[in-house]
């Protein structure tokens, strides 16, 4: 049972700017022209503050034009078949306040961030160019209060209140089976609070190894790399869920330092080491001790919950606690003399989440708290959480589903395999790595957000994978008709280029942002066609570049080759035959001196078809777009172009259908059964959807989400 996250990226801003490159001889055409530019594009003053959590550190952000979530229950995830149309940074404030670019349709927004320590999804509409979204800080304001409140009973090592560490039970009934699955836990660490799971244990920030504790700006780092790694509601990647155990590579001391959790259970965890000649193979030959009795923040929080009776919510940890692993020699016998606190080289350290350890213990009317199928009710059936434990170690996790619904547990884990995520945070300062542990404790989705830990010290593990720099990626679609001046028969299928622009980001010690590299991708596609295009691309550069690589992956391809693209100024010529090409993805990757975190210095981007015919280049963009200088002019104002170079316009018509557009927000794949249809070939684009003359007719005051709609 998951808190929905927030999630988000930064869409890149297409200016109007001219471009040395362009054409600017003045002519003087009297003709009437439809003033409409075609654009599915509209600008935004947009808000989006997240101050009110004091994080220090800046917040990404995603913005959906839908619902983005599978349901409305707390196990939904992110739809996968649903993009962001923006995606971005706020400072390190917490606040974001700039003009962006949306699709002319993006009316209702909502606001999402993976950021696991907001918790918060807003939603509104925006009003006369406006659109602002705050964060209020509402779950557990009184966080202090509550934990003091539930801290104070008398220490204890007794288990016996945790719920069946090691065997199973009854889902129907709560009750021990007696099937054991794991040894019972080891009590070694020292005492915790009775009442909440708080452990005495803790190491004191005040008179601890410096050594073994993060510092603030090592925190923001953490926090940073963890929200680069996991975002709430979506599939962990691959790589992080593929890692081994933790192998020290030098004797050392260890430390865990708690991160956080993003779960509404009362999970219990253990860690357990071996070594490469007494690896386990299967549950019970692990040697667990516990580490944490209760691993809850409370920072997880809805108001529904609150309508529980009873709820077993006890709050034991606090961000960023604290606690030094012992190595017990000789574990394996039973023998826990002989402790140390330096782990010998080549240790294994492994970790085990029991679902709900901590959190079933109390009884309501004579049963254990959540131990009958539908303990809340028909709308929380949580008997999933019974027989479930997730370890770090492949093989080893235990998932038993009998007798529940399989809705309750989409990804049941018959294997055993590991439940974590692992990977590191490198310091951008000292260079440093870190690693990072993070766990699954259900089998109703697989982000890997539930309970967060990181260890110290430093550069004494093998490496993980260090987490790359958030990269955001925002799409849309240029149609072109390739008979201009001529009017073409308005199925705008001629040359289709999907663009992608990635921009990749660097977030420096967790603190702030800057654009490092952009990304931009040209994918080409179209309908039947007999005359030869080329596709080029007129670039804007607005930042002082290292480096603008060249290159492109075949149709039907996963290489990605280097190459040169003919350029002449800005003037980027990608390709002398699209349809010689077709479906080749052309990259032009840009990287930044120092980078920006202005999005109004990202790159113009202005792609275009062309020929080279001896009378000049022949050209066509989009509505009012200026050509380049190598442009053969005297086309301008024949036929049924109605071109006014001297007031700034051209490849304009006087007709509702314009010799080209962009739509913006959508991809290639969303026009394979519309306009790139070989049945659709010389079909009028009107035909397909039903309400492209709405838009045209009224400006663009209508309709505008009109591409998302065709004809059924």
């Amino acid at each position: 049972m998951k808190k929905l996250l927030i999630l988000a990226a930064v869409l890149a801003i297409v200016s109007s700017c001219k471009e040395k490159d362009l054409y600017e001889g003045p002519q003087d055409m009297a003709m009437t022209s439809n003033p409409f530019d075609f654009s599915t594009i509209k600008s935004i003053d947009l808000t989006v503050d997240y101050s009110a959590y004091e994080l220090k550190s800046p917040v990404f952000f995603s913005i959906y034009t839908e619902y983005p979530f599978t349901g409305e229950d707390e196990s939904s995830t992110l739809r996968e078949d649903l993009l962001p149309i923006y995606e971005g940074f706020t400072e390190p404030d917490g606040k974001f306040a700039q003009n962006i670019n949306l699709p002319a349709y993006a009316d209702y927004l909502y606001v999402v961030t993976g950021n696991f320590r907001i918790q918060k999804t807003m939603s509104g509409k925006g009003v006369d160019g406006k659109a602002m979204f705050v964060a209020s800080k509402t779950n557990n304001t009184k966080r202090a209060a509550r934990r003091a409140a539930d801290v104070g009973g008398p220490l204890t090592t007794s288990m016996q209140t945790l719920y069946q560490l090691s065997n199973m039970v009854n889902v129907s009934t709560g009750d021990d089976t007696g099937v054991q699955i794991y040894k019972p836990w080891k009590v070694a660490l020292g005492q915790w609070d009775s009442q909440s799971g708080r452990p005495a244990y803790l190491l004191d920030k005040e008179t601890a190894d410096p050594r073994l504790l993060f510092t603030d700006e090592e925190m923001d780092g953490l926090y940073e790399t963890v929200s680069n790694a996991l975002v709430a509601s979506k599939t962990c990647h691959d790589v992080y869920r593929a890692q081994a155990d933790l192998t020290l590579e030098k004797a050392s001391d260890v430390t865990v330092t708690f991160l956080g959790s993003m779960t509404c259970w009362n999970n219990s965890l253990g860690y357990y080491y071996y070594h490469e000649d007494e690896v386990p193979v299967k549950p019970e030959d692990l040697n667990i001790i516990m580490l944490f009795p209760n691993i809850q923040d409370g920072l997880w929080d809805r108001d529904w919950f609150k309508k529980v009776p009873n709820f077993y919510g006890n709050i034991s940890l606090e961000r960023g606690d604290a606690v030094q692993l012992m190595y017990y020699p000789n574990i394996a016998n039973g023998d826990m003399s002989g402790a140390t606190t330096v782990f010998p080289k080549g240790t294994k350290i492994g970790f085990i989440l029991k679902s709900n350890g901590w959190g079933m213990q109390k009884t309501v009317d004579g049963k254990k708290y959540f131990n009958n199928y539908n303990g809340f009710g028909s709308e929380m059936p949580l008997a999933r959480q019974y027989n479930v434990w997730a370890t770090s170690t492949d093989g080893l996790s235990y998932c038993n589903t009998t007798g529940l619904n399989p809705t309750d547990c989409q990804y049941q884990n018959p294997d055993g395999l590991s439940r974590t995520a692992k990977f590191a945070y490198k310091s951008t300062e000292s260079g440093q790595e870190y690693p990072i542990v993070s766990f699954e404790d259900a089998c109703n989705d697989l982000d890997y957000d539930d309970v967060i830990l990181a260890l110290k010290p430093a550069d004494v593990f093998a490496p993980l994978p260090v987490v790359e720099d958030k990269k955001t990626t925002t799409v849309g679609v240029y149609a072109f008709e390739d008979l201009w001046p001529a009017a073409g028969d308005y199925d705008m299928n001629d040359v289709m280029v999907e663009m992608a622009r990635e921009i990749t980001y660097e977030v420096t010690n967790g603190t702030s942002y800057k654009v490092k590299k952009e990304t931009l991708k040209f994918t080409t596609d179209q309908n039947y066609v007999t005359r030869t295009s080329g596709l080029a691309v007129t670039l804007g550069i607005n930042w002082k570049t290292t480096s603008i690589n060249m290159k492109k992956v075949a149709a039907n391809s996963n290489d990605t080759i280097e190459t040169t693209f003919q350029k002449d100024g800005s003037v980027y010529l990608l390709t002398n035959d699209v349809k010689g090409e077709l479906g080749t993805t052309y990259i032009i990757e840009i990287n930044y001196d120092g980078g920006f975190n202005v999005m109004s210095k990202t790159a113009t981007v202005k792609p275009f078809i062309f020929r080279d015919e001896a009378e000049g280049r022949w050209e066509v963009h989009v509505p009012f777009e200026a050509p380049t200088k190598k442009m053969n002019t005297s086309l301008f104002g024949t036929v049924d172009d109605r071109s006014v170079p001297a007031e700034g316009k051209y490849f304009v018509r006087d007709s509702d259908y314009p010799f080209a557009f962009y739509m913006h927000g959508v991809q290639l794949a969303n026009f394979k059964e519309t306009i790139l249809k070989r049945d659709n070939e010389r079909t009028k684009i009107s035909d397909i959807y039903p309400t492209f003359l709405n838009w045209s007719q009224s400006k663009g005051n209508n309709n505008a989400d009109w591409y998302l709609h065709p004809a059924e």
